[in-house]
This record gives C-alpha cells, sequence and structure tokens, in this order.
C-alpha cells in the first residue's frame, strides 16, 4: 500500500518533469518561463527560483521533494507553456477523468460574452486544433486576443483588423497540404 503523500509525490514528480520537459523543448529558461508565468496572471512571486523549486521538488538530505506542485500552480503553467492540464499530468492524468468533468459554468458565461469575430476565429480554429503545431497554438492565442480586442470595440479597429488577418495568414501558410502524390508512370498529365 502506498501512503497518499507517497503517491502526492509521485504524481508531483511526473508532474514537474513534464513541466520541464514542455519548458525546454520550448527552449525557454527559468526566467522566461517566470515571465510568461507572469503574463498569465500569476503573482510576482512566481520567479525563476520557483519554478526552479517546483521542477526539482526542493529535495531535502534524503531525497524527499519539500515542494509539490499546486493546482493553481499547475493551471498557470500549463497555461504559460499553452499547453492542455492532462499533458502535464502526464501518465496519471486517465485518474482525473477529463471527459466526464462537469460543465464549467464561467466558460458558459464567457462563451455567451464573446463577440462574433472571437467566436467566429475559436470555431474555426476548433476544426484542426488537434492537429496545431506548438508554434501555431501561440498564432492562435495572438489571434484570440486580437479577435477579443476587436470584439470590444477598440479605438484601434483598423490596425488591429490587420495584424489579425496576417496571423490568421501565418496560420493558414503554416497549414499547407502535403505535396500531391507522384505519378509511378509520370504520364499522367498527358493526354492519350
Amino acid at each position: 500500500v502506498v501512503a497518499m503523500t507517497d503517491r502526492i509525490t509521485v504524481i508531483s514528480d511526473a508532474i514537474a518533469a513534464a513541466i520541464r520537459a514542455h519548458r525546454k523543448r520550448q527552449g525557454m529558461t527559468r526566467e522566461e518561463l517566470a515571465r510568461e508565468l507572469w503574463d498569465v496572471g500569476a503573482p510576482q512571486t512566481m520567479s525563476a527560483a520557483v519554478v526552479g523549486y517546483i521542477e526539482t521538488g526542493r529535495r531535502d538530505k534524503d531525497g524527499a521533494r519539500r515542494r509539490e506542485v499546486t493546482v493553481d500552480e499547475l493551471v498557470l503553467i500549463a497555461a504559460a507553456l499553452s499547453t492542455p492540464v492532462r499533458d502535464l499530468l502526464g501518465e496519471h492524468a486517465a485518474q482525473f477523468q477529463f471527459d466526464d468533468a462537469p460543465p464549467c459554468q464561467d466558460c458558459a458565461r464567457s462563451a455567451e460574452a464573446r463577440g462574433p469575430v472571437s467566436a467566429q476565429l475559436r470555431a474555426d480554429v476548433a476544426a484542426f486544433d488537434d492537429e496545431l503545431e506548438d508554434f501555431e497554438r501561440s498564432l492562435v492565442q495572438v489571434a484570440v486576443a486580437l479577435a477579443a480586442e476587436i470584439d470590444r470595440g477598440s479605438d484601434k479597429l483598423p490596425a488591429l483588423t490587420r495584424e489579425l488577418r496576417a496571423t490568421v495568414d501565418q496560420l493558414v501558410k503554416g497549414r499547407t497540404a502535403p505535396p500531391a502524390e507522384e505519378d509511378d508512370l509520370d504520364d499522367a498529365g498527358d493526354p492519350d
């Protein structure tokens, strides 16, 4: 039988390893991740040192983890890394049964509050969301922020609209179709 604190440590270790792997895969330092965390709403106390403590567990002399990952930190870090929380849970994600989660009331209100540009952009992106590469997810976040600002009726509407078009163009260019299969006989285009 595994004690509850041992299970938490195992899950925290898996989450910490996933955080570090995602951060490194994106070429981010701990300082850069801390800045991203601030941008998504983390308090200024969420410094590079805290990111390091989360990743390493601030082990004691016996190697036991002294620093667990909190749920709040997990959500903020996932947002800062532009990755779903489930990806940071690793092998433990199945324990949380994401597909059976109750509907989020705040999410529904947020969806109702979205303007037409944001709603259309989100609908368009949802069609290929599972296929997005990391850089494309970043472009989607930029596009969503621009669309929300347009929906709020910003006085910079022409500039925002141009920027949104340019961002969406970049996304579309990144989604080019694979090359057509070549004709084995090299005569498919020739008339008989």
